[in-house]
């Protein structure tokens, strides 16, 4: 590599991202879906109730105030709104096998541990305030949960965008109840979905899975199928090892993703690269090209969310191959 990096960062030119750059937030995803309304539909219309089925599942993720925040919630006769004691766990060990534990008994379908680089931390929110965390807060808890495999297969029908908004609020729930789970023990735990920290990075390095051609993480149990949330904690854990190959051993011969890609939004090149497309894309990152507004567009055009490359994608039974 002819510039200053480290592994597929380029250390001269990447910096935190600042989520205001996110294709959701430069072309409002709510307005843009306008036309994703019932009245656009015959009443008689068997599509109009896989509509309202897409539209519904999204409804726990959109309205739990307690799925992504920082604070105790309600008033607990326990603890009082805050926790008046610290669980001491053993050791690290068993702190981060306890957690994994209760995130899959609350439905992880997958669970990783790392500490927290700062540079996977967003550099602003949406609204435009810098992203700040407790200083003491330098763990991360990665849980994945897996779509259904038929349903993601009719993308980019209804039935596929429903249940990808059912991923979304079994997120909400599972993220919600396991950051609740370590403040009642006394821990500083915020709760996140898509919110303050990039998730792929973040679950590479809690061991789950390697960034894929489709700019989505790959995992060896479900390939792409998987939604990614996370809790940061000042609770210590443990590192989970990340035992997958490197993207190229996955993708280099494998362009299924690409050309299921109606929008064309993903490379067909052999090998990633440096260089950037849209203003959606950080730079210094080695990773093939993907273009999100491309890809939003076509979201647009049929009035729902594509997931034609994570149908199309073997990476499962690529990685399983690669790492038996």
């Amino acid at each position: 590599m002819s510039r200053k990096s480290t592994g597929y960062l380029d250390t001269e030119v990447h910096g935190r991202f600042d989520r205001r750059k996110t294709v959701f937030y430069r072309r409002d995803i709510f307005t843009g879906f306008d036309h994703f309304r019932p009245d656009t539909l015959d009443p008689g219309d068997p599509e109009l109730l896989e509509l309202a089925e897409a539209r519904a599942s999204w409804t726990l993720h959109d309205n739990y105030p307690g799925a992504f925040c920082d604070t105790l919630m309600g008033n607990r006769k326990l603890v009082r709104n805050h926790a008046p004691f610290r669980y001491c766990f053993a050791e690290p060990r068993t702190a981060a096998e306890n957690i994994s534990a209760v995130a899959k008994r609350f439905g992880a379908s997958l669970v990783g541990m790392t500490e927290l680089d700062s540079r996977w931390l967003y550099s602003h929110k949406r609204n435009g305030n810098p992203v700040t965390l407790p200083d003491r807060a330098v763990w991360a808890v990665v849980m994945l949960v897996e779509m259904d495999r038929e349903e993601i297969s009719t993308s980019p029908d209804f039935r596929a965008a429903a249940e990808s908004g059912r991923a979304y609020s079994r997120m909400a729930d599972i993220v919600g109840a396991v950051g609740e789970y370590i403040r009642l023990l006394g821990y500083y735990a915020r709760s996140c979905g898509n919110d303050t920290a990039l998730s792929i990075p973040l679950a590479m390095d809690a061991g789950l899975g390697v960034l894929g051609r489709n700019g989505l993480l790959l995992t060896r149990d479900f390939g792409p199928r998987v939604r990614i949330c996370k809790v940061i904690t000042d609770l210590e854990l443990v590192q989970t090892p990340n035992e997958y190959p490197a993207s190229e051993e996955v993708c280099s011969g494998c362009t299924l993703c690409a050309e299921a890609c109606e929008a064309e939004a993903l490379s067909l090149s052999e090998s990633p690269t440096w260089e950037i497309l849209t203003e959606s894309n950080n730079p210094g990152v080695l990773r093939w090209q993907f273009n999100p507004e491309k890809c939003f567009d076509f979201w647009l055009e049929i009035g729902r969310d594509c997931s034609n490359c994570i149908a199309a994608c073997p990476a499962s039974s690529i990685l399983s191959k690669l790492m038996n």
